[in-house]
């Protein structure tokens, strides 16, 4: 099962979608083709000089009437370029290059083959020139999409190498070999330099999506640190007002003038006011852990059972004062909720005590 997981989920090289990196291959290549149409459509007009000062201007006029129409459809692909519609093909604009590039290719291979001046010697040098100087020039222009230059250079350079070298004056093996060598290496450098821009676009890919990714995330965090400072906030103010609210709780049970106890679940005392330290005639640690009982006179047994109750209830109690006198006073009785498991004890309120007011 794992086998079948691994084969089914394989690691790709190439994690950039390819339109995008179809898209950006375009656009180099567009940032280019207008200067080189320009250079080619000037370099036309020059040899339709050279052509006519050599006593060739008929078929100098018809290769320059070609060179013109392949130079309009050169400029007209550019500005429709420039005014495609949002999200187009890609790779219909790179064919037309490759297509108008294959035109242009044979333009010059024309040049070099069938229009290849038998003589003077200066005249044949220009040409091969030219031939040389477009071709190696618009390596760089036409490397961004494979096959763009090689659609150039394959039909200027191997006519006019096969014209120089194997039928203008007789077969030349060895300069003609090397002509052909010589377009081989020009294409060989062109894929070279395709598969470097390749590689250059697909890190501008990557590191745009990293940005952007990078981006989201500082966004998504300052996104939650906003709601981390806000909960922080709300649970300060949470805090600080539970801690106001116990301080006036303690302080209305240690100042009330009533006596207040607070027993646990088996009825002893846990704490009291200083009401009740007064009326019972005893410390805080004397009190403490004492059964409640222990402080009533006469029967008390109802209040066992009203330590048990779960509901608030008041009762009519004698509770034996600091000068030891049973005296009559009203109880009432809270139950207190359970904490992590413990027997819930209740609080006692005592009123109607008419005891002396002295404090022990």
């Amino acid at each position: 099962m794992q086998n079948h997981k691994t084969t089914q989920a394989p690691i790709k090289a190439d994690p950039c979608p390819q339109p995008r990196l179809r898209a950006l291959q375009v656009e180099d290549l567009y940032r280019y083709a207008g200067p080189a149409a320009a250079f080619s459509y000037v370099g036309a007009l020059l040899t339709l000089g050279v052509l006519i000062e050599i006593d060739d201007p008929v078929r100098g006029s018809v290769w320059f009437v070609y060179a013109t129409m392949v130079a309009v459809l050169r400029f007209s692909s550019l500005i429709a370029f420039k005014r495609r519609q949002p999200g187009s093909d890609a790779a219909y604009w790179a064919r037309l290059v490759v297509l108008t590039n294959l035109l242009a290719g044979i333009q010059w291979g024309i040049l070099g083959g069938v229009l290849f001046p038998s003589q003077p010697t200066w005249a044949q040098l220009y040409v091969v020139m030219v031939v040389i100087a477009f071709v190696g020039g618009s390596l760089t222009a036409y490397a961004a999409v494979r096959g763009a230059h090689e659609a150039l250079s394959v039909p200027a350079t191997i006519p006019t190498a096969i014209n120089l070298f194997f039928v203008q004056d007789g077969m030349h093996w060895i300069a003609g070999i090397t002509a052909l060598l010589f377009s081989a290496a020009i294409v060989y450098y062109a894929r070279k330099e395709n598969r470097h821009l390749v590689q250059s676009f697909r890190l501008q890919l990557e590191r745009d999506d990293l940005l952007r990714l990078t981006g989201l995330l500082n966004e998504k965090l300052q996104k939650e640190n906003r709601e981390l400072a806000h909960r922080a906030a709300v649970r300060g103010m949470s805090i600080e007002h539970a801690r106001e609210r116990a301080g006036r709780l303690e302080a209305l049970f240690e100042n009330s003038l009533l006596p207040q106890i607070e027993c646990d679940g088996a009825g002893n005392v846990v704490t009291c006011n200083r009401a009740a330290q007064r009326v019972l005639g005893v410390s805080h640690g004397e009190i403490a852990g004492r059964p409640f009982a222990y402080y009533l006179a006469g029967p008390y047994a109802a209040s066992k059972a009203i330590a048990g109750a779960q509901a608030p209830v008041n009762v009519e109690l004698e509770v034996r004062g600091r000068d030891g006198q049973p005296h009559a006073c009203s109880a009432s009785f809270t139950p207190l909720p359970a904490i992590e498991g413990i027997r819930p004890g209740y609080a006692v309120i005592l009123s109607g005590l008419d005891v002396p007011a002295e404090v022990k």
